[in-house]
């Protein structure tokens, strides 16, 4: 009798023990289909988590190859890389725009220097072009802003060229200048009128003179085209900024402010 109590409590507890396994197969497999189809439905239909990156171990945008070019100065060259699929050909083309640099530097005893100047550095450089970046990631937004210098060892480092790239993490395509005023509700009217308010703010004088070339900028900024004197990029806080190169009458150089959107 014992034996027969025995062999159906064991066969009962094989019966519980089978739904416990079964059961569990089916609610794990309901909880997945359901995650998924929430986490990577579009609203039309499912799709795909999607690794834009090259190299899913580095950042989207990294830098390598860094090297001293004037060390008292803190200007170094390195190699920016877009770590994301389908930049190849512009990175390619960032590197041989860098590496070209090296053909544009002359040496102080190759340079015209004035009678009475003097001229010296560590690695004997007069005058030679080098690059800047600025990089930031915000939400959906990945941003590279290229700034390009000259630095010459009388008069100081002096802006050239701001150029950039806005890209969409989601997609790993870049958003054009456009769109992105769109989505901000930004127009170029707002954009002169916020670095006209900049220009004035930061006005300096040299005498009786304005440092400043205020109306020189806004009209370099509201013909020029984006990839020259201008560049969009998404700050740190998620706003919309515009990078833009200010003349003046000692040395150009670059400046930035978050965009405010009308009515705020």
């Amino acid at each position: 009798m014992d034996n027969t109590k025995n062999v159906v409590g064991l066969v009962i507890f094989i019966i519980i023990l089978l739904l416990f396994v079964v059961g569990g197969y089916f609610l794990m497999d309901y909880m997945l289909n359901n995650y998924s189809s929430e986490s990577n439905n579009n609203g039309n239909g499912i799709t795909e988590v999607k690794e834009i990156r090259i190299d899913a171990t580095k950042d989207y945008i990294y830098y390598e190859n860094s090297t001293d070019i004037l060390h008292e100065e803190h200007i170094v060259k390195e190699d920016v890389v877009i770590n994301i699929k389908g930049f190849e050909a512009i990175n390619t083309s960032l590197t041989e725009e860098l590496a070209s640099f090296s053909q544009e530097q002359v040496l102080i005893p190759d340079a015209d220097i004035p009678e009475g100047s003097v001229c010296t550095n560590e690695e004997n450089l007069y005058s030679f072009p080098y690059r800047e970046y600025e990089d930031t990631v915000f939400g959906d937004y990945i941003s590279l802003v290229i700034n390009d210098f000259t630095y010459n060892c009388l008069n100081g480092s002096r802006i050239d060229n701001i150029k950039g790239y806005v890209i969409d993490r989601n997609t790993g395509e870049i958003i054009s200048e456009d769109t992105l005023l769109q989505e901000f509700n930004i127009t170029e009217d707002d954009i002169l009128t916020q670095v006209r308010e900049r220009l004035n703010n930061t006005q300096v004088l040299d005498g009786d003179t304005q440092v400043i070339d205020i109306e020189g900028t806004i009209s370099d900024i509201a013909s020029g085209e984006y990839g020259t004197v201008k560049s969009l990029s998404i700050s740190r806080t998620g706003e919309l900024v515009i990078n833009f190169i200010v003349k003046s009458n000692r040395i150009n150089y670059n400046d930035s402010i978050e965009l405010i959107k009308e009515g705020e």
